[in-house]
């Protein structure tokens, strides 16, 4: 990378060692971007850039203390930073005060300063600190706000590539008229570094991240968490009806070289996969099961399985990095639509691949951890351990990007769950289009 080479120029340069520590950040390598934000702490005391980071890596661990520890010097030399304003209302939404973080972010969101996705950013929070008061309504409507920014500085983007609906509705089409027999087998799978191989998909905001979070906890697991490992394999196959035949009909010979691109973009991610289960948590990653029954036929896949209406809200609520998939995700309808499409190709493929499929349902996990785990152990041939169901013991596990503790524990609490309730007249519009997965799932439909 282009950090790379200007450290190798000049290793001890503040400006490359915090630009690479900003992209291992990304990737998830928590240990190494902050091992380079202190050597540029060390070239240059105060450095906005490196203790700022810092800063964001603590907040993003739920570490508020440590979060405020590097910010507070920043703020007493920057006291009017956009940057800084919008990480004290992080901080101060983690601590529970959603009054203050209310406060900070309304005032935020008008400042002039900010760009259209710092605004829209700002909005999103918002509306987490709206909810934490008790104003579902305003909270909907401060997320709607910051979704239709997004929207429209990405609809030029958007509207010359092919949305997540049509690409559902389209590989749907091709495989309802496909001819099944070449899907019933694949290429003789050749051996990997780890020892079994799982895939966990679904759709965002399904619960897949208390679920891989539990399972890396595990001493035989190592996780990924939503790294690009089949971009590459999609791209070539998954983009047209030529790629889908040239698929079903995968030589030895192709599918052994995709493997091994597949296995280096997972060891590029820095994950030690060798001896254990290697889990790649891939909550989008649905559309990319004909990819794994053809290059991974031994692999089994966890299917995260949450009431509709809640996947439906959380989707509009979070703010994700913008590709083909997320964009939809921008407007309420849409979502709808992308949920649907994504469950029916689901559905059909089911009944094409031979997949070794298990459903997790969310809510029955959450009821039930132990009971849960033990039988998601039991699909996967590994023995229980008390550390998966630790989930305050979150930091020390070894997923390669993992949520802090209060994250995880914030997915066990049951009153996150039916948080649509609150939200039902905001949804009114989008529940006839939810309503036959609702069924399908068997969740309580009044």
């Amino acid at each position: 990378m282009a950090w790379d080479r200007a450290l190798a120029l000049a290793p001890d340069a503040p400006e490359p060692l915090c630009g690479k520590a900003r992209s291992l950040q990304d990737l998830g390598r928590v240990e190494d971007a902050t091992a380079l934000y202190h050597r540029a702490l060390t070239r240059e005391p105060g450095r906005f850039d490196a203790a700022f980071g810092l800063a964001l890596l603590a907040a993003e661990a739920g570490n508020w203390a440590e979060a405020d520890r590097w910010a507070a010097p920043l703020r007493a030399r920057y006291p009017d930073t956009p940057a800084l304003a919008w990480l004290g209302a992080r901080v101060a939404l983690g601590r529970g005060d959603g009054a203050t973080a209310q406060r900070n972010l309304a005032a935020l969101a008008r400042d002039a300063r900010l760009g259209p996705e710092q605004r829209a950013d700002a909005l999103l929070m918002l509306a987490e600190a709206l909810e934490a008061l008790g104003r579902p309504a305003d909270a909907f409507a401060a997320a709607s706000a910051g979704k239709a920014l997004q929207r429209r500085l990405f609809a030029e983007r958007a509207a010359g590539r092919e949305g997540a609906v049509a690409r559902f509705e389209r590989i749907a089409r091709w495989f309802a008229a496909a001819d099944p027999a070449p899907w019933r087998v694949a290429p003789a799978a050749t051996p990997g570094p780890a020892d079994a191989h799982v895939f966990l998909v679904g759709f965002p905001r399904s619960g897949t991240t208390l679920l891989e979070q539990a399972l890396a906890g595990h001493s035989r697991v190592a996780a990924l968490e939503e790294a690009p490992t089949l971009a590459d394999a999609h791209a070539e196959f998954m983009s047209s009806a030529q790629g889908l035949e040239r698929l079903a009909r995968l030589s030895p010979e192709e599918a052994a070289s995709w493997r091994a691109r597949y296995w280096a973009e997972v060891a590029r991610h820095g994950v030690e996969t060798a001896g254990r289960l290697f889990l790649d948590k891939a909550p989008a990653g649905t559309v990319d099961l004909p990819l794994v029954a053809k290059l991974f036929p031994q692999a089994r896949i966890l299917f995260a399985v949450r009431d509709p209406r809640d996947v439906a809200l959380s989707c509009l609520r979070n703010n994700f990095q913008l590709n083909a998939l997320t964009y939809a995700f921008t407007d309420l309808a849409q979502t709808a639509a992308c949920y649907g499409a994504c469950m029916e190709l689901a559905q059909i493929y089911r009944s094409v691949l031979p997949l070794k499929v298990m459903d997790v349902r969310h809510e029955a996990l959450v009821a039930d951890l132990d009971k849960g785990l033990a039988a998601i152990c039991g699909f996967l041939d590994l023995t229980p351990e008390r550390a998966m169901s630790d989930v305050a013991g979150t930091a020390n596990r070894r997923s390669v990007r993992t949520p802090s503790a209060p994250q995880v524990r914030a997915g066990l609490n049951r009153k996150g769950l039916g948080r649509w309730r609150s939200y039902e007249a905001e949804l009114a519009p989008v529940l006839p289009a939810l309503a036959p997965w609702v069924r399908r799932f068997g969740y309580d439909q009044d």
